[in-house]
């Protein structure tokens, strides 16, 4: 059941970091799937937030980054198995790309704490969907927890 939240949380992870690299490239000026009570009010385009530098980890978008780790999420929740039997003890695997989504985990969340800190204190700006996206990097890191 924890898989099945992992994927979930890591598809809808996958999403809003799509979006943001899209309105980060100028490919997208508002999403039209988007409601505006969350990104197009005063004070709260989603769209300025990308144009920010806290929007970029050494030169790279902070939701290209994204991109990856969820794709790289969802391949290992889907296809590593979780689980083996070695002459009839059920064992967890060493599992090397777990770990380091583990600790890629734990990255974002404390890169979310300060991005959050930059937009309430910095940026004086709400963005809820980048409030989701640290909502949700916290979950699955709480998840991968227990999982890894």
């Amino acid at each position: 059941m924890l898989r099945v939240f992992i994927l979930l949380l890591s598809l809808g992870g996958l999403a809003d970091a799509l979006y943001f690299t899209l309105a980060y490239y100028g490919r997208i000026r508002k999403a039209r799937w988007v409601p505006e009570i969350f990104c197009a009010r005063e004070h709260s385009s989603c769209v300025t937030v990308v144009r920010t530098p806290y929007a970029r980890v050494f030169g790279v978008p902070n939701s290209l980054l994204g991109i990856v780790y969820y794709v790289l999420l969802i391949v290992w929740i889907v296809f590593v198995p979780r689980y083996v039997n070695v002459s009839g003890h059920v064992m967890k695997p060493f599992d090397t790309l777990g770990l380091l989504l583990l600790g890629a985990s734990l990255a974002s969340v404390v890169l979310g704490f300060y991005l959050i800190y930059a937009l309430r204190r910095v940026l004086h700006t709400d963005c809820p969907l980048c409030y989701a996206a640290h909502a949700i990097n916290i979950i699955l890191f709480v998840l991968l927890i227990f999982v890894s």
